[in-house]
């Protein structure tokens, strides 16, 4: 291996100083974990290691301590990376111990964590495939929280053009911001910011102002 980098070196003694504070037997990274941050995850996010751990803890269904080899835990998302060794994890292993490396890849992902597996052999030696599925692994994640957060947005909105439609039409079409400010216990500004928005999409329009208060009232209203 070439010379780390200042970046990842602070990383790899940050996990030393903790395994050591914790009095974990695992305080010394392994060949393909020094290969994973040296030639995927510092190419892929320019040596920023922030919410990268090594050797993280969980505990199985079965209340047993577990490793992984690495977690990603940053705004709300949880990614495992682990890094299977082909002799550890295929030609040796026996028929439980490969059911218990399944039982254990599901609780991970029955626990809300996102799991990327690569081999030893593809770290070292392919490192570019590697890079690209962690940054689609990320991505992915970040894209579906993204429209997950929109649509409950969207959905919010909805039901609030609804609501105010109602209020409206129980009188005579007409809304100010501090009915809507009294309905849904809310600072008159941000009742202010309200109309605004459901004027902007044609939900309602203002009137010619005779006084201070704004009123509003719902397009194409028609009174009895």
């Amino acid at each position: 291996m070439t010379a780390v980098s200042s970046s990842l070196q602070h990383f790899i003694d940050s996990f030393e100083r903790e395994a050591v504070l914790n009095g974990s037997f695992r305080n010394k990274l392994e060949r393909s974990q020094m290969y994973f941050l040296e030639r995927v995850w510092g190419p892929a996010f320019g040596d920023n290691f922030d919410g990268l751990k090594a050797e993280h803890p969980f505990v199985d269904h079965k209340g047993g301590r577990r490793f992984c080899d690495f977690v990603y835990v940053k705004n709300g998302m949880k990614l495992v990376i682990e890094i299977d060794g082909f002799t550890t994890h295929a030609r040796d292993i026996s028929p439980a111990e490969f059911q218990d490396h399944l039982s254990r890849q599901n609780d991970l992902v029955l626990s809300g964590w996102l799991v990327l597996r690569f081999t030893a052999w593809q770290v070292e030696h392919q490192p570019q495939p590697c890079i690209v599925k962690v940054k689609q692994a990320i991505g992915h994640w970040w894209s579906m929280t993204y429209l997950r957060e929109m649509k409950q947005t969207t959905d919010m909105w909805e039901l609030r053009k609804q609501w105010i439609i109602q209020m409206a039409l129980q009188q005579q079409g007409r809304l100010r911001p501090s009915d809507i400010a009294r309905e849904f216990q809310i600072s008159n500004r941000t009742a202010v910011d309200w109309m605004r928005r459901f004027e902007e999409a044609s939900i309602i329009r203002r009137l010619p102002a005779k006084q201070r208060t704004t009123t509003y009232i719902l397009m194409d209203y028609i009174s009895d």
